[in-house]
């Protein structure tokens, strides 16, 4: 059966576009490249273009492919979503590694190899879902938070520096009191997202119903619950898989066994998101504090010999797993559960 497949590389102000007509892997006409703006109008004449080029293909027979490249590539996702048509976001990494070497690099040329790969691997391919409203509005506040969180722990660096390293001066003055009034600015800012983070979570039923078993667990708090919920789409990205949450999150180990001589012990990878690692590392540390399971659980694998950095690892991996079964099976945290080493 012929299948038309639709590459998509992204950027700013444009999508460069090739299309594959296949059956199976062979290739039943010759490819065609365009490009279109990266706005409405320019979607419009894209799927218009697609199906002067579909050959009599069926457009259920379609799969749009692009690279997700976040905000640039949500809008045409979102308006072929609207039209019915089979969206597939892919890894850039994955859609890169399957390609082999490459010498030439160019928008046409990613285009060609984002449509090579949709033929490749359709069977692979998960159908892109727009966020609900709430989900996308927190994901949006969230991520303003954290770059005013930045934003201000730079202002606090650089101003206890110089007051440290500078001697006594009218710039001396001048730089604290400006730097104490950024950073009171910031203070004010985030207090106002703070509040509607909550105000959001407590309007929508889909937000609160998660964020209310995630917080029940002892150690894990508001910022920590809202990192989780934006960055597994309320655990539905994974389909509630808490080891692809955990490989997500750079906490599953991965070890190395080749032939006679390679021979590597499970360790996390560098391939990781830092910052939900290490929201996710304070959790453990505030539920090994206060969560008498957790701390349980804990002192025994110090206890058996486990060094700290993986008994902390096997603790983020062990909340991640108790969370996102909680929230698969709609159920509050249970003191009276015990976790087995």
């Amino acid at each position: 059966m012929k299948k038309l497949f639709v590459g998509i590389d992204f950027s700013k102000e444009k999508v460069d576009v090739a299309i594959i007509s296949a059956e199976g892997l062979v290739e039943t006409s010759a490819r065609v490249f365009n490009e279109f703006k990266n706005s409405v109008s320019g979607y419009k004449q894209l799927v218009k273009w697609v199906e002067q080029n579909a050959n009599g293909i069926d457009s259920s027979l379609w799969l749009f492919c692009g690279e997700n490249t976040g905000d640039y590539s949500k809008p045409l996702c979102n308006h072929l979503y609207g039209k019915g048509y089979d969206m597939w976001l892919e890894n850039s990494k994955c859609i890169k590694d399957a390609s082999g070497l490459r010498r030439l690099k160019s928008d046409r040329a990613d285009a060609t190899m984002i449509a090579e790969y949709a033929m490749r691997n359709h069977d692979k391919a998960v159908i892109y879902e727009p966020l609900s409203q709430p989900l996308a509005q927190l994901r949006e506040l969230y991520l303003y938070r954290q770059m005013l969180v930045r934003h201000r722990c730079g202002f606090e660096t650089r101003r206890g520096e110089k007051r440290l390293l500078m001697e006594k001066s009218p710039a001396k003055t001048t730089i604290a009191q400006s730097g104490k009034h950024i950073i009171s600015e910031f203070n004010k800012e985030i207090a106002k997202i703070n509040k509607k983070i909550a105000s959001l979570i407590e309007s929508s039923d889909e937000l609160y119903e998660v964020f209310n078993i995630v917080t029940s667990v002892p150690g894990i708090g508001t910022q920590n619950a809202v990192c989780l919920m934006v960055y597994t789409d309320n655990f539905r990205r994974f389909n509630y898989d808490s080891r692809k949450i955990a490989c997500y999150y750079g906490i599953a180990p991965f070890g190395k066994d080749s032939g006679t001589s390679v021979h590597v012990d499970p360790h996390v990878h560098y391939m990781a998101n830092r910052h939900i690692k290490a929201m996710l590392t304070q959790a453990a540390l505030a539920a090994i504090r206060f969560n008498p399971t957790i701390s349980q659980y804990y002192m025994r694998l110090t206890e058996s010999g486990k060094k700290m950095p993986v008994a902390m690892n096997n603790v983020k991996n062990k909340l991640l797993h108790m969370v996102t079964s909680m929230v698969k099976n709609k159920q509050l945290y249970n003191p009276e559960y015990r976790i087995s080493a």
